[in-house]
């Protein structure tokens, strides 16, 4: 092989292998195109949370910032943990994740438990959102 060749099939290997790694942090998508978000961080904004799947690793504490001026609330739609937090606007509420799994959010004023509305997904560890919320934004009619 040439040194040319040589050079244009190096440059076509690291293009494909760092083309193949870009996702900005991104956890996968889901069928339907929802992406699921690397991240520990969540903004309520527009009645909504932003993201709606996120990812994070066992032991990471999630927080949710209010960037509306209504009040929402960060609370557990799924039986595997407990929470319900009150967040004025401009506050912020965290919980750490320590077991790996899916865990359902969402407002009970302006989503549901069965999480139409304002509602979102955590995957924790190695757990997998099968299947994630569809939109990053709207308040589902709320």
């Amino acid at each position: 092989m040439d040194r040319r060749t040589f050079l244009a099939t190096g440059t076509f290997l690291a293009t494909t292998q760092v083309a193949g790694c870009s996702g900005g942090g991104s956890g996968g998508n889901g069928g339907n195109g929802d992406q699921v978000v690397e991240t520990t961080s969540v903004s309520m904004t527009d009645s909504q949370f932003d993201p709606r799947n996120v990812a994070v690793e066992s032991g990471a504490t999630v927080t949710w910032t209010n960037d509306d001026s209504t009040d929402h609330t960060v609370t557990a739609a799924s039986d595997n943990w407990s929470l319900d937090a009150t967040v004025p606007g401009g506050a912020s509420t965290s919980h750490p994740f320590e077991a790996d799994g899916v865990y359902d959010v969402y407002c009970r004023f302006h989503g549901s438990a069965d999480l139409t509305g304002m509602s979102m997904k955590v995957a924790v560890g190695d757990a997998t959102i099968s299947d994630p919320l569809g939109g990053s934004s709207g308040g589902g009619g709320y």
